[in-house]
């Protein structure tokens, strides 16, 4: 039977409680080294909260026994905390509101006879403040804090939070899993059909894979999720696909200076179609005008029947466009003059929230580094037929500024870590700097 994480926990936590620091760390390198042990967030806050309030993260505090032994660079100090927690930043996300306060509380502790120490422990099941005021360059963090969302610039620390982008491994890893996943969903979405196979999704998605890097031109910025647009706020019209909608949101686009791709599932792509199973959709002229249009300019990527427009839309997000790219880096700086909002490209434009549990199947650090980073939100007010309120306009809402995870950034004052917290805002973070 493989080795699981229940087999080492009750060690791990027997270690910890007895503070003996040493074994602890033994134990749980050895966790880190077996496949079959999936570590949990509680994990690690559980050995960094037993290191805290052993006093080892303290400047000048002795060495952790066999620590170099095990494979670490430190022995103790603030800079054995940084390279924990950066080990912990590759395996996990974020933590939980309890894990932040048990960390608080150990650093508190172990801090308690240092003159840079202003911690006080609190009640495990208060609520922690959110702290505003800017820390002294020699003082131990560890408060809740909330991020400008402009900047991300925390106000305790003023450590400027990064937004971490798809590496080009990344990127080719979520690539080869959409593959995967749409021979899987495929499956399902065509039924029993004795004409259809698996193979032809994954075959029909890399001819689209093929054509975005091969195809000449200016490579897209912005990826529209079609069917998305299209229904936008529709369902006082019993569910009608509106094509007005879509060229709004093309010519906004373009005059921001994107370059645009629409992509469509195959059924909207004629001139009549079922919305549902029993409405049908005819265009009328001034409608066939504008996806005539579309395909002209080769703006309009229908997917092929049976085959979920989802994977296509996040495909173009993450595809390389070899040759209309030439190697050239799409991202658009934060002090854009055009007006452009700053980020990665192409952008993905869809208020889909992606919920459903296809999407559980692709590893999760990369899929939340992808939607943070691409996906682009909007709003404005719904068309009837052709017709719009006077002076309508898109709002978007852009992709992150700076990402929601684990991460550590320099403070002047030593290194700052802001850990995403679950059950709190989503600009909030558990920040810590010792």
């Amino acid at each position: 039977e493989a080795i699981r994480l229940r087999t080492y926990l009750p060690i791990l936590k027997q270690y910890c409680e007895s503070k003996d620091v040493g074994a602890a760390l033994a134990v749980f390198k050895q966790m880190q080294s077996i496949s079959t042990v999936i570590l949990e967030p509680e994990n690690y806050v559980l050995l960094l909260a037993s290191i805290a309030e052993n006093g080892f993260f303290c400047s000048n505090s002795p060495p952790i026994e066999r620590a170099l032994d095990l494979g670490l660079n430190h022995e103790s100090g603030p800079e054995l905390f940084d390279e924990l927690v950066s080990e912990m930043a590759d395996d996990v996300l974020e933590i939980s509101s309890a894990s932040a306060s048990r960390l608080h509380n150990a650093l508190a502790i172990g801090f308690k006879e240092r003159p840079e120490n202003n911690l006080k422990e609190m009640h495990p099941l208060a609520s922690m403040p959110i702290s505003r005021q800017p820390a002294e360059s020699n003082e131990v963090v560890a408060c809740r804090i909330s991020l400008d969302r402009s900047s991300g610039i925390c106000p305790v620390t003023q450590a400027q939070q990064r937004l971490i982008v798809l590496e080009p491994s990344q990127r080719r890893q979520l690539h080869d899993d959409l593959l995967t996943l749409s021979r899987e969903q495929f499956s399902k979405f065509a039924g029993k059909r004795d004409d259809e196979t698996p193979e032809r999704a994954t075959e029909e998605l890399l001819k689209f894979s093929d054509w975005l890097n091969e195809r000449d031109g200016e490579p897209f910025t912005a990826i529209l999720d079609g069917a998305n647009i299209g229904y936008y706020m529709q369902s006082f019209d019993k569910g009608r696909f509106n094509y007005h909608q879509i060229k709004f949101m093309v010519d906004t686009l373009e005059e921001r200076g994107e370059n645009v791709l629409v992509v469509i599932p195959h059924k909207y792509g004629y001139n009549s179609f079922y919305t549902s199973k029993s409405h049908h959709q005819q265009l009328d002229a001034e409608e066939r005008t504008i996806m005539n249009d579309l395909l002209r300019r080769k703006k309009l990527y229908k997917v092929p029947p049976r085959c979920l427009d989802d994977f296509y839309w996040m495909l173009a997000s993450v595809s390389d466009q070899v040759s209309a790219r030439k190697e050239v880096d799409l991202s658009v700086a934060n002090d854009d003059s055009s007006g452009r909002w700053p980020g990665v490209r192409p952008v993905l434009i869809s208020n889909d929230q992606m919920r459903d549990h296809k999407w559980e199947l692709l590893e999760p650090r990369l899929f939340r580094r992808w939607y943070g980073c691409h996906i682009v939100n909007y709003n404005f007010t719904a068309f009837v037929m052709g017709e719009c309120v006077d002076g309508n306009e898109i709002f978007f809402s852009q992709a992150d500024f700076f990402s929601r995870e684990i991460q550590g950034n320099q403070s002047g004052s030593g290194k700052a870590w802001h850990f995403p917290v679950s059950d709190w805002d989503l600009e909030e973070r558990f920040a810590v700097r010792l």
